[in-house]
């Protein structure tokens, strides 16, 4: 058999192990679902864009939205193209990690080269992102294989360039990477770097026309949406990096230890290990990823795990080459393992809340669909599958990935409101003057994005929408479950939309909301009051509903009745005051007053029948065998 196939052979475990990981985490990730919206209008005949009419270039992976266009257009599913495609561009990442490992060591310690390969075979990242539906794999794969024509100075180099541009505008960037490390390295004009850069930029001139006549911007949309510099993201991205060295980088155990023998290292290896620096700084600069699983060290994940292989053979090279043979041994399995377990709860996790995710949003989304046949708008943070259900209705996106305005025109940062979301942007005054039917948030009913929270400060949206709910399941098959919630437009938006309310009165609602998310009703009802305690009139009235509930599952029914009521008369379009009246009268018998809230109800929700009935029926039968 010829060496080549004995190689090959060798490797054919781990592209295995990728195979199988990638199988049990096998999703789409929700911003997948903006990209496949625009595939659909397009093929549909309305043009490449996310809302029909609004040329806005709302997505950052120009060239895989163009694939997934193509086969569409053939008939094929371009959603299962997409999962296949990274899950193959996820297997030749393992190859590329392979080959270029193969060009570092030697004959006699090629044993080397596959402890690399292993590492990313069971890097459970990889497996993760690779057939998610974005372009992740196929942009790393490019950037790697961008190293990999560098090192061995191969005119190819312009190609896998020009087609990282198309794939992602980070493409960019690995040849700004590549002229540093050449200039660096060299210490000379960059020459081979630059005429396979310069060529790459005049390939890619169809793309740039094509977005300046069609969108009118060269950079895309989110890159107004998302930038923005601080010592907050600078943190936030130090805290990426840090999570990933815990995770799969040793703690900086591949970087460091080639510094140490820096005058011992190949060109090559010099190469490697600068690239993947200057890689980890930008990311750093840029603050992370909003979506985890250390998506933007992709690119790195060969290299990296081949400077570890290297780290290894430097500090054991002084040795016979069986020891040398018996030591890779030892460590390697280890190393596999750790690879595997360290962010093994980090990644389920995330795992499988996109995936619940993901299904809720969906459900949400028809419900709007079966309940209103109007051609209705809805402004939402997440629109990723929820747009892609609604294809034909106007979607506002609450953060700017798709809406020019929010993104270029953001509103100051909101002094006080805390956050844990890294899209910041938001225009709350344009939101409402472009007046939504609906609006949802992406927890629910509670306010997380710092969009959601600044409609709090505004009277308009507490005046003018309301919430409905939909029931919805999940996963679970004890009859429980929780309340898909939207805000609809109840009441014309009048006056001047001008913010009113404290900041810290969306916060206290927010930290009453979490404490009632927990069971405990208590804290929840000590923040309420401290909202109520500092808002001006109106209050919002599912504040004031929030607190009557936390009262009622503390069975202080004799405080959260009369707020109920109180709540009816002065909003009657409140469907969930309506509903807990409704029960409480059909549990004491009061037929007549019921009557009028299930009017209410049916008319507001209409949807909620016949469920809210059986659950009346349960509580009838047990407090009557609570009474026997």
């Amino acid at each position: 058999m010829k060496k080549k196939h004995v190689e090959f052979l060798l490797i054919i475990p781990a592209l295995i192990l990728f195979a199988i990981i990638a199988y049990h985490y096998n999703f789409i990730q929700d911003d997948a679902f903006i990209s496949y919206r625009y595939a659909a209008n397009y093929l549909n005949g309305d043009g490449l864009v996310y809302n029909i009419g609004e040329h806005i270039e709302g997505f950052t992976n120009f060239g895989w939205v163009v694939y997934l266009i193509m086969w569409g257009s053939w008939g094929v599913d371009y959603i299962a193209v997409s999962q296949i495609t990274g899950f193959l561009f996820g297997l030749g990442i393992i190859y590329l990690t392979f080959l270029i490992g193969r060009m570092l060591f030697t004959v006699e310690n090629k044993w080397f080269v596959y402890l690399p390969v292993y590492l990313v075979g069971v890097n459970l990242s990889l497996a993760y992102w690779s057939p998610a539906g974005l372009e992740t794999a196929a942009f790393a794969f490019t950037a790697m294989l961008s190293v990999y024509l560098y090192l061995r100075r191969s005119w190819l180099l312009i190609f896998s360039l020009a087609v990282g541009v198309w794939i992602r505008p980070e493409g960019a960037l690995v040849a700004g990477l590549l002229l540093i490390v050449e200039a660096v390295l060299e210490r000379r004009m960059p020459w081979f770097t630059l005429r396979c850069a310069l060529t790459a930029l005049v390939m890619s001139l169809p793309l740039v026309v094509f977005k300046l006549l069609y969108y009118g911007s060269i950079l895309p949309n989110p890159f107004y949406a998302k930038t923005g510099f601080d010592m907050e993201q600078l943190f936030s991205g130090l805290e990426y990096v840090g999570r990933f060295m815990s995770h799969y980088g040793f703690y900086g155990f591949g970087l460091v230890i080639p510094l140490v023998f820096i005058r011992r290292l190949s060109t090559k290896v010099k190469i490697i290990w600068l690239f993947t620096v200057l890689y980890t700084l930008y990311i750093v600069l840029v603050g992370g990823d909003v979506l985890k699983v250390h998506r933007f060290f992709i690119p790195l994940l060969g290299l990296s795990a081949i400077l570890v292989a290297v780290s290894i053979f430097l500090l054991i090279s002084g040795l016979k080459p069986r020891i040398r043979y018996m030591i890779l041994i030892v460590v390697a399995v280890p190393l596999m393992i750790l690879t595997y377990i360290l962010p093994k709860d980090f990644i389920n996790h995330y795992n499988d809340y996109e995936k619940r995710f993901t299904r809720k949003l969906s459900a949400q989304a028809q419900n709007l669909k079966d309940s209103d046949p109007r051609d209705f708008s809805v402004a939402i943070a997440t629109i990723g599958i929820f747009g892609y259900e609604l294809i034909g209705h106007e979607i506002i996106d609450m953060v700017g990935l798709t809406d020019s305005t929010i993104a270029r025109y953001s509103e100051d940062p909101i002094e006080g409101m805390e956050t844990t979301w890294k899209e910041r942007k938001h225009n709350t005054k344009y939101l409402l003057q472009r007046g939504p039917d609906y609006i949802v948030f992406s927890t629910g009913i509670k306010p997380s994005a710092p969009a959601e929270r600044a409609l709090f400060l505004y009277p308009q949206f507490l005046n003018s929408y309301r919430a409905l709910g939909w029931f919805y399941s999940g996963d679970r098959t004890d009859g429980t479950g929780v309340l898909n919630t939207a805000f609809k437009k109840m009441r014309p938006i009048e006056g001047e939309i001008k913010a009113t309310y404290p900041v810290a009165y969306v916060q206290y609602y927010k930290t009453g909301l979490d404490a009632y998310t927990r069971g405990d009703h208590r804290t929840a009802i000590q923040n309420y009051d401290k909202a109520l305690a500092i808002s001006p009139r109106p209050y919002c009235a599912d504040l004031v509903y929030g607190k009557a509930r936390s009262h009622m599952l503390l069975g202080e029914h004799n405080i959260a009745r009369p707020i109920l009521n109180n709540l009816i008369k002065r909003d009657s379009l409140l469907y969930t005051a309506h509903k807990e009246l409704y029960m409480y009268d059909m549990i004491d018998g009061d037929l007549q007053k019921a009557e009028i809230h299930k009017r209410w109800l049916k008319q507001l929700v209409p949807w909620y029948f016949p469920r809210i009935d059986t659950l009346v029926t349960r509580m009838v039968e047990a407090r009557r065998q609570a009474g026997n």
